[in-house]
């Protein structure tokens, strides 16, 4: 059971009114500035230079479309510090290090091509039966491998969002009670009961334990594994887990402890601010410390260390916070990140999700499980 100081620290943050979090001087908000008192409490201890994140970046986009392509990115670079909380030894935060584009273009892949792949499985699998959608191109939903003859236009998207799916019911699985949920339409799966998908290893939850890797079904994703080695070489991401956040959604206390190394955590945000909240102490005689912060899109939350194991909690999700180039997808300005895989069909699907990202959060904690 978590400490009673962390739960109380989660408590607050997840009642506070959100007009009163920009006035709250305890909560981290590097977008907000930090006082000179909050200065204090973080140290440089690495620099993502502006070249490595451009370089992790396209890797990550000529993985994800399948070209290459020596187009620049939109977003003029900086270099980025990761800092470290002071009191709470291996709690990083490298703010802002995923530019717009590469913001957008992440969405896609978890939102449309992983979601729509059994293989990786999310939180409505065990109790409905999912159609997913046809393999129509089974390359674009299982190759990872670029190719220079690529042309992504040539095949429909395999995604809950597109127009083949607009219809789509998940039917109740038979169970051997009296009572079973009701069938969902699309848009009550997307908008209401999805709450998360784990990429490449799973995670049993009732055995809290992970299968051996010869027993899993799918790898991660390499262009997501691309980007991660690329921001931090020394991560060999093996699992990810996939949180959607609706505007009144938060997570519990709890502790990540099942995996078998104690390899840094990059946890990534997309869309919606989030209020994160991490404990230590309570044992032994230790101080009991708890720090909250506001983590943005495109900011990534690194934990090692003591910190790696440390109680933690997404305390609340800011809604109406999502950044204008995020707030509409799945429809995407011309000229976007893989914009031009779509169809004008798969376009006139997508207007019915207008809006989608602007009204959610999803964090992507991508985690190696063994040495």
């Amino acid at each position: 059971m978590p400490p009673q100081f962390i739960q109380e620290a989660y408590w607050r943050y997840n009642k506070i009114k959100i007009a009163d979090l920009d006035n709250d001087e305890e909560l981290i908000d590097f977008g907000r500035g930090l006082s000179e008192e909050q200065k204090l409490l973080f140290k440089p201890v690495n620099t993502i230079s502006a070249s490595t994140i451009d370089s992790a970046c396209r890797a990550f986009r000529d993985a994800a479309l399948q070209t290459r392509s020596d187009v620049p990115l939109r977003t003029t670079l900086k270099d980025v510090t990761i800092l470290e909380h002071v009191r709470f030894p291996g709690l990083q935060i490298a703010p802002s290090v995923l530019p717009p584009e590469t913001q957008v273009l992440f969405v896609s892949q978890v939102m449309h091509k992983y979601l729509a792949d059994p293989r990786h499985k999310n939180n409505l699998g065990a109790d409905y039966e999912i159609d997913f959608p046809a393999r129509k191109s089974p390359a674009r939903l299982t190759s990872d491998e670029p190719s220079e003859s690529h042309d992504p236009n040539t095949a429909p998207l395999n995604s809950f969002f597109a127009s083949a799916t607009h219809d789509l019911l998940l039917h109740p699985k038979p169970t051997t009670t009296s009572t079973s949920p009701a069938s969902l339409n699309s848009a009550q799966f997307l908008s209401k009961k999805l709450r998360w998908l784990t990429l490449g290893a799973q995670y049993d939850w009732p055995t809290r334990s992970y299968a051996p890797p010869a027993q899993q079904a799918a790898a991660f994703p390499s262009d997501l594994a691309t980007l991660v080695k690329g921001l931090f070489p020394r991560t060999v991401a093996e699992s990810g887990v996939c949180l959607l956040y609706s505007g009144k959604d938060f997570m519990p206390v709890h502790r990540d402890v099942s995996e078998e190394c104690a390899t840094g955590l990059a946890s990534f945000s997309f869309g919606c601010d989030g209020v994160f909240v991490v404990g230590r102490g309570g044992e032994d005689g230790e101080i009991e410390r708890t720090v909250a912060l506001r983590v943005r899109s495109g900011d990534c939350v690194h934990m090692q260390g003591e910190a790696r194991w440390a109680w933690h909690a997404m305390a609340r999700t800011v809604a109406g916070t999502c950044p204008e180039w995020l707030e509409w997808w799945p429809l995407l300005e011309d000229g976007a990140e893989g914009a031009d895989r779509w169809t004008k069909e798969e376009r006139k699907a997508f207007a019915q999700w207008k809006g989608y990202m602007g009204r959610k959060r999803l964090n992507v904690s991508c985690r190696q499980v063994w040495d």
